[in-house]
C-alpha cells in the first residue's frame, strides 16, 4: 500500500495542529506574581561580588547604591 504525497502533507498538518493545540497552554516557567498586601520587605545589601559596600562621606545613609526604576 502506497501513501501519496498529498496524504502525507495532510496528516503532517493535522499532527502539527494537534501538537499546537496541546502545547499552547503549557508553561515551562511559571510567571512571577507580585506579593499581595501592604507588607514592606526590608532589604539590606551587605556585599556585591564579595566586596563590602561603603557609603560616601557626605551620605546620611549607611550605604548607597544606584538603582534604576523602570515603569511599565
Amino acid at each position: 500500500m502506497q501513501i501519496d504525497a498529498y496524504t502525507k502533507i495532510v496528516l503532517t498538518v493535522i499532527a502539527g495542529c494537534l501538537l499546537f493545540m496541546v502545547g499552547k497552554d503549557m508553561t515551562l516557567v511559571p510567571s512571577a506574581q507580585a506579593q499581595m498586601g501592604a507588607q514592606v520587605t526590608d532589604v539590606n545589601i551587605v556585599q556585591i561580588a564579595g566586596s563590602a559596600l561603603t557609603a560616601p562621606g557626605n551620605s546620611r545613609f549607611e550605604a548607597s547604591l544606584p538603582v534604576t526604576v523602570l515603569e511599565q
